[in-house]
């Protein structure tokens, strides 16, 4: 969580995998806004993050406002249950 005077900023979860900290963002839609995300990528020494959402599985090459590039994984909310197996095939398979 991130707190100022007059702004708040927080990611929804954050799972702990091997040895990374991934943000994680759960939406009520299949788009919406990702300020919180983008400020936890800015500050992270990696590229991953991941959306569940009422959308299709993909992955997709992002980049923050600051210029940051990173790796955005959208999982449907069914996969919610399995983000362990598919954090292992994101971080195995796509890098930025």
């Amino acid at each position: 969580m991130r707190e100022k005077k007059q702004s708040s900023a927080e990611v929804d979860l954050v799972v702990h995998f091997q040895g990374k900290v991934i943000p994680i963002e759960i939406k009520s839609g299949s788009t919406g806004s990702l300020k919180s995300l983008h400020q936890f990528i800015e500050r992270s020494p990696h590229p991953y993050a991941v959306r569940i959402y009422a959308g299709k599985f993909n992955v997709e090459n992002h980049t923050t406002p600051g210029g940051k590039p990173y790796l955005l994984m959208n999982l449907p909310y069914y996969l919610g249950t399995k983000i362990a197996e598919y954090l292992e095939y994101f971080v195995k398979n796509y890098t930025s």
